[in-house]
């Protein structure tokens, strides 16, 4: 019985041998399931940067061409962006150069629109001034219409003023006109009919 004492007691130490070093086996297992869940989670949340580290010891000469090529982007962009300020600003100066010339057309188009109201204004002045001398021609011509025509055409050849007379003869009636052309001298009617003639 002693014996078998031993024999379970022999094997008894084998299977905590065997025990132990499985028991060691699964806490490193464990251990190491760990810290490699631990280190997915750091990284995965990017906790404390872990994840822009070891991304960038691992891809270190890709990010550096990421880098250069981001820097080169950047610096496209950049010369982009001044180009396009260069051609807004020659724009904006292209637009302030008609601007101006607008500004000035406008200037000279009202100052045109002042002279012609001045001009329609000398015209309508003139207008009245001649409407008014013809009213006068017209009652002068009735006064001379009434008279006799020797005597009308002795006082319508003392008057220098060839144009009058003639305005005189025609706002008469033909045969009243005819009539003093004929009592008047025969040089004077005949200078006076060639300037209506030629009126």
């Amino acid at each position: 019985m002693a014996r078998y004492d031993r024999v379970i007691k022999g094997n008894t130490g084998n299977d905590l041998a065997t025990n132990t070093s499985g028991a060691a086996w699964l806490v490193m297992v464990v251990l190491l399931l760990f810290v490699v869940t631990a280190s997915g989670l750091l990284l995965f949340f990017n906790v404390g940067g872990m994840r822009d580290v070891v991304v960038g010891l691992l891809f270190s000469s890709k990010a550096a061409g990421n880098q250069q090529s981001e820097e080169s982007l950047k610096l496209q962009q950049l010369k982009a962006i001044e180009d396009e300020k260069n051609r807004l600003k020659n724009f904006e100066n292209q637009l302030n150069a008609l601007k101006s010339q607008l500004e000035g057309k406008q200037q000279e188009l009202e100052q045109r629109e002042v002279e012609l109201k001045q001009k329609e204004k000398e015209v309508e002045e003139l207008q009245q001034k001649l409407s008014a001398q013809f009213e006068d021609i017209k009652d002068i011509a009735k006064v001379y219409e009434n008279m006799e025509a020797e005597q009308a055409a002795s006082i319508l050849s003392e008057m220098e003023d060839s144009s009058l007379v003639i305005q005189i003869l025609k706002n008469m009636p033909e045969e009243k006109s005819a009539e003093i052309l004929g009592a008047m001298d025969s040089k004077k009617a005949a200078d006076l009919t060639g300037q209506m003639a030629g009126q």
